[in-house]
């Protein structure tokens, strides 16, 4: 298991930057309806402003699914407003309100706002705060200090009305989506067995085979699963009904890591597939036929251990079908010079390395470690580059 916690690295840089995931349920439309009312009735029995409308409009604001983004909204909230408020109070004091002072208002306030280390509903409520201030204009230093304070009580309802009621953790879509990715990822492989050697023509240099197609579709997977999973590492933090679902989240975010190993390499092998079949000049070594049945088996097991995990029955089929490979490189390479074959050897070589990525199972690693994820990304940048073909061939005949 890894050392910490997925939601152990949300602190408060990943909070200023947290954005709004939409309204969602009818639960969380009658939560926010609910807030919204009572931060209303709150501003109107206990504040002193002319025109307390920034109590309800923070709290309508704030509101998230998930009490660690309304922390996180909250804090975007009060910083944005406090600077907006304060800056604006202090500028209709000395300049009257024209269009060119809204306008050098706005600008300045823009600017100042895009460099804010904040999420854009946080950026966007400093002009906000400053065009609410110029349109009620000049006043006094009391009123100016509870317009802040409106947004603190408006804050502070939110966070009250998602603790009460915490929203539930989406642990359970987090994982539905990373399965989905994985059987996305079977699939494409089954649609590559399906799709090589059965041209009626000889595909011209630049043409690529359908299912290329599907291989490349894995690619916008990557940030839904990405949001899913970051939204369930959020709905786990500071809620209370979610502290028995700390190691399902853990084991979410591992099998996510493993999709996106396994995509990398699943459409490498697609790619080598492409150049290897239904080419001119000679046939390729490892026949169509036998490729497509390795390929088929490869999804099987893909499936079984995606159900499964690792257990006696997958293990059983992981060594059957690194037998099966071995006996291919041998048919493959018998009285053959190594030249004539490498590009056979190769692609056999990414089967053998995806069989082994996913006879393991989902990896051990903490996928939050800085350093795992640049291993996986630079595996994503240059897939090709993974093994190289020569390193294949002599893991494959045993010939080192």
């Amino acid at each position: 298991m890894p050392d910490r916690s997925a939601a152990a690295d949300l602190g408060l840089s990943e909070a200023l930057q947290t954005r709004t995931r939409g309204f969602g349920s009818f639960t969380m439309l009658l939560r926010v309806a609910i807030a919204t009312t009572v931060s209303y009735l709150v501003a109107l029995r206990f504040s002193a402003s002319v025109l307390p409308i920034f109590a309800p409009a923070t709290t309508l604001l704030v509101v998230q699914s998930s009490a660690f983004s309304t922390l996180g909204m909250l804090a975007q909230r009060v910083l944005g407003t406090g600077l907006g408020v304060a800056a604006a109070t202090l500028y209709v004091s000395y300049v009257p309100v024209t269009w060119w002072s809204v306008f050098l208002a706005v600008l300045a306030a823009l600017l100042v706002s895009r460099a804010l280390p904040v999420g854009l509903v946080g950026q966007l409520q400093l002009p906000v705060a400053v065009v609410f201030v110029l349109a009620l204009g000049p006043t006094d230093l009391a009123t100016d200090i509870w317009r802040v304070a409106d947004v603190v009580i408006g804050g502070i309802i939110g966070v009250v009305a998602v603790f009460v009621a915490p929203p539930r953790p989406r642990v359970a879509e987090a994982r539905a989506a990373v399965d989905a990715y994985l059987a996305d990822i079977a699939t494409m492989i089954r649609t590559v067995a399906a799709g090589i050697g059965t041209s009626d023509v000889v595909l011209p240099a630049r043409a690529r085979h359908p299912f290329i197609t599907d291989a490349r579709a894995l690619l916008g997977h990557v940030g839904k699963v990405a949001d899913a999973v970051s939204e369930g590492v959020e709905s786990v933090r500071f809620n209370p009904r979610a502290r028995s679902l700390q190691g399902d989240l853990e084991d979410v975010a591992r099998r996510r890591l493993w999709a996106t190993v396994l995509a990398t390499q699943a459409r490498a092998l697609a790619g080598s597939a492409d150049r290897l079949y239904d080419r001119e000049g000679t046939p390729p070594a490892l026949p169509a036929q036998t490729l497509s049945s390795l390929l088929v088996d490869l999804a099987d097991l893909l499936d079984l251990v995606a159900a499964d995990g690792v257990d006696a029955r997958t293990e059983e089929a992981n060594q059957a079908l690194a037998d099966r490979l071995r006996a291919a490189v041998a048919t493959t390479t018998d009285h053959r010079e190594v030249v004539d074959v490498l590009d056979s050897v190769t692609v056999l070589g990414r089967v053998d390395q995806i069989r082994t990525l996913v006879g393991h199972g989902p990896w051990t690693e903490d996928p939050f470690d800085h350093d795992v994820n640049e291993r996986s990304a630079d595996a994503d940048a240059d897939p090709e580059d993974a093994l190289s073909p020569g390193e294949r061939l002599r893991r494959l005949v045993r010939r080192d």
